[in-house]
């Protein structure tokens, strides 16, 4: 081979790379849009932006990747926990994660920064990462589901998505309050007042940790009827 041709085959690598690099960025910028969903940015989206970055979330968290390893991925978590779920364990998380090997500080978070939070996951969880990380996609198919068609979800999935952020289930789920089959076998409540429970905790066990859940009530029947199917020993999937 010449200098010449060498020459050549640089410059022809070098030009086509950089055509293909300008080419790829220029339709990332385009297609940002609609994969990120811009236009729900909204003032209280922004807002919960900074909350998010003030006390310093992405030192123990992720966010599509980037952040700390320490704690789980905040990408979904607003299927996998629920806005509930979430403003109990910003605003308390000594109590939330008690019995827990995994610690969260108490960061002073106020009541107006932990609905703003809770808007910017919630933007965060409706971004198209082409369902990566994958482990909290069965919760977004499942909260999708949970309340227009809660029919097409077998009773696991369903109690998964409702209960995971806070219970395990066959060593699914999260160990904050504990496994839901030993909670089963202990619990004496009848069916009716499982599900004023889980709508509203405070009116059956006053003082209780356990925040109220963004369930239908025909959602909140299925899970009871699951729970009382455990302590009975019954068949749990539909």
């Amino acid at each position: 081979m010449t200098g010449k041709t060498a020459r050549l085959i640089f410059w022809l690598g070098t030009l086509i790379s950089a055509a293909i690099f300008l080419w790829m960025t220029y339709d990332f910028h385009l297609q940002t849009p609609k994969y990120t969903h811009t236009d729900k940015l909204s003032e209280e989206v922004v807002a919960g932006k900074k909350v998010w970055h003030k006390y310093n979330c992405n030192d123990c968290h992720t966010i599509l990747g980037f952040g700390g390893y320490y704690a789980p991925d905040m990408t979904k978590a607003f299927y996998r926990l629920g806005e509930n779920n979430i403003a109990s364990i910003v605003q308390h998380p000594e109590v939330m994660y008690k019995n827990s090997f995994r610690k969260m500080p108490q960061l002073g978070i106020t009541e107006p920064e932990t609905r703003q939070l809770i808007a910017f996951l919630r933007w965060t969880a409706e971004i198209d990462n082409r369902k990566w990380p994958p482990q909290d996609e069965k919760f977004v198919e499942a909260y999708k589901l949970r309340e227009s068609q809660p029919q097409k979800l077998d009773k696991v999935h369903l109690v998964l998505q409702a209960c995971g952020g806070c219970h395990t289930f066959e060593h699914q789920g999260r160990n904050v309050g504990g496994d839901l089959t030993e909670i089963a076998n202990r619990i004496t409540y009848d069916r009716q007042t499982l599900i004023n429970y889980m709508i509203n905790p405070q009116s059956v066990r006053p003082g209780v940790t356990m925040p109220p859940q963004d369930v239908s009530l025909q959602t909140a029947g299925t899970i009871a009827d699951f729970l009382l199917s455990l302590k009975s020993h019954k068949e749990v999937s539909q």
